[in-house]
């Protein structure tokens, strides 16, 4: 335990450099595209990226079916049985490769020549290819081991290998578009910058894990429910990517521009919010197979803490970033980029799709892939119809009215699944949570609306936000404390135990 307790240690410290540097840097580069290149180029990259995240799918399901399989064998140093699961795992990537190989080119192809765009087609083609690069060596050298060393929590070494790679490749793109304003060169960077990275984690993986054996015979049944969990990945990345898409088969590149400037800002809170909570869940999820009782109470906090922490930020931001993007996109004149409320419905469907996630991972600890597939079918069959209808009628903020009617399915069925059928609980305990939390959120966003501090400095809105953030905080605290007493009182139980040892 102490052991786990010192990679926990690392993997906060290492999340938390990694997100300061990833978004420290993340904003950069789309304001010089914008500057650079105006709002539709940027919304040509933005919708190229998200292809390419969508097809993060073809290695979705085999890769957390992996993760599932592994916590219990790493939790009880199984090696041999986890060497056959990581054998069955290097095959399915072997083939993936093969696909996705062969998809990159259709989509290099079409993006290139087939869809009139303002950037020239060869110039356009090898964007493609270049951004495929990177995942092609994943898939066939570096993913196994990536999944291996995640859940025996040691994702603090790829954090730190992440951070460099931000630092060298955001740092080299910037000059590069400063000095030459070429799209291939700057893609080559990272390129280039990607593969040493993911060539570093290999070699790591290879020295660290020298019992792992992937010749060993592979265990195909331990990820069996890959095509289960391949329908849950799916649906999470309809929520994610879709809008992009649709946006910009609906409107056009501008209004794609648009919507990628808000979801820069929402993204990287969210991937500071999971890279904090993935430092930990590899251990919860071990305790979920070795010791229930002691894993129920620790849910328990986590789960009235993650909720207060995700209210707590998305309520700052529902407060404070309206201005932040209108600092942002000052002098950008060739779209409109302020609006009150589509900064609401980011809000809205953020809460709403964190709000879930402590319940969705008691079913990716438990495993119940296939009994909650279709929770997954219906939310994405929701979120795709309610999304083309709405974005004729709305434009962009229909596109996010569709993805919160998904997210409220999802969010209902996802909480009633996992306290009913896993955690045999009421399902007031999840809910008493998340409406204390919300009730917060309502008033506070009734008293500052989105557009109360619409074009202060951003000396001035630094200062509002320090003074405000002091009570906000402190309000959610207190009602939290009140609604949920035994998570506080678990919380110093294990301050006082780890003080006396």
């Amino acid at each position: 335990m102490a052991n786990k307790d010192s990679r926990i240690k690392h993997n906060l410290i290492s999340s938390f450099i990694y997100q300061l540097v990833l978004i420290s840097l993340s904003f950069l580069l789309p304001r010089l595209y914008l500057e650079n290149f105006g709002s539709e180029v940027n919304g040509v990259l933005s919708t190229i990226k998200q292809i390419f995240t969508y097809m993060c799918l073809l290695e979705a399901g085999v890769g957390l079916a992996t993760t599932q399989a592994l916590l219990k064998r790493i939790g009880k140093n199984d090696f041999e049985s986890a060497s056959r699961v990581l054998s069955a795992t290097n095959i399915y990537y072997i083939k993936t490769g093969i696909i996705y190989s062969i998809i990159v080119l259709i989509i290099a192809v079409v993006y290139a020549y087939m869809i009139p765009t303002s950037i020239n087609s060869n110039i356009l083609f090898f964007i493609v290819i270049l951004n495929a690069i990177p995942s092609l060596f994943s898939y066939f050298v570096q993913a196994k081991y990536r999944i291996l060393m995640e859940v025996d929590g040691r994702k603090y070494v790829i954090n730190n290998s992440e951070t460099l790679l931000q630092l060298a490749s955001n740092i080299g793109k910037i000059l590069v578009l400063i000095l030459t304003d070429s799209l291939i060169l700057i893609q080559l960077v990272y390129c280039i910058i990607a593969l040493i990275q993911l060539s570093y984690l290999y070699f790591y993986a290879k020295h660290r894990y020298k019992w792992l054996d992937l010749s060993a015979k592979p265990d195909f049944e331990s990820i069996s429910q890959k095509n289960s969990v391949l329908v849950h990945q799916l649906s999470g990345m309809v929520f994610n990517n879709t809008d992009v898409i649709l946006i910009s088969f609906l409107c056009d590149f501008k209004a794609v521009s648009i919507y990628a400037i808000y979801n820069i800002f929402f993204s990287q809170v969210q991937n500071f919010i999971t890279s904090i909570v993935s430092s930990f869940t590899f251990a919860l999820g071990q305790m979920f197979h070795t010791d229930r009782e002691k894993f129920d109470k620790l849910f328990n906090v986590y789960e009235t803490f993650y909720t207060m922490a995700t209210f707590i930020i998305y309520t700052l931001m529902a407060v404070f970033l309206l201005p932040l993007i209108q600092i942002y996109t000052s002098g950008i004149n060739d779209a409109e980029y302020t609006n009150t409320f589509l900064v609401l419905l980011f809000v809205i469907m953020n809460l709403i799709a964190n709000g879930k996630l402590p319940a969705n991972s008691i079913i990716e600890y438990s495993g119940d892939f296939k009994k909650t597939r279709f929770y997954a079918i219906w939310e994405m069959i929701i979120n795709i119809a309610f999304s083309v209808i709405a974005i004729i009628y709305m434009g962009i903020c229909g596109a996010i009215l569709g993805t919160i009617a998904a997210l409220l399915y999802r969010g209902i069925m996802t909480v009633y699944y996992s306290n009913k059928k896993i955690l045999k609980r009421s399902q007031l305990s999840t809910y008493k949570i998340l409406i204390s939390n919300g009730v917060v959120f309502a008033l506070i966003t009734a008293v500052f609306f989105v557009d109360t501090f619409s074009n202060v400095s951003f000396l001035n809105l630094m200062l509002y936000g320090f003074l405000h953030s002091i009570w906000i905080v402190g309000l959610y605290f207190i009602v939290n404390f009140v609604f949920n007493k035994s998570a506080f009182k678990t919380i110093f139980e294990l301050y006082r135990r780890k003080k006396n040892q």
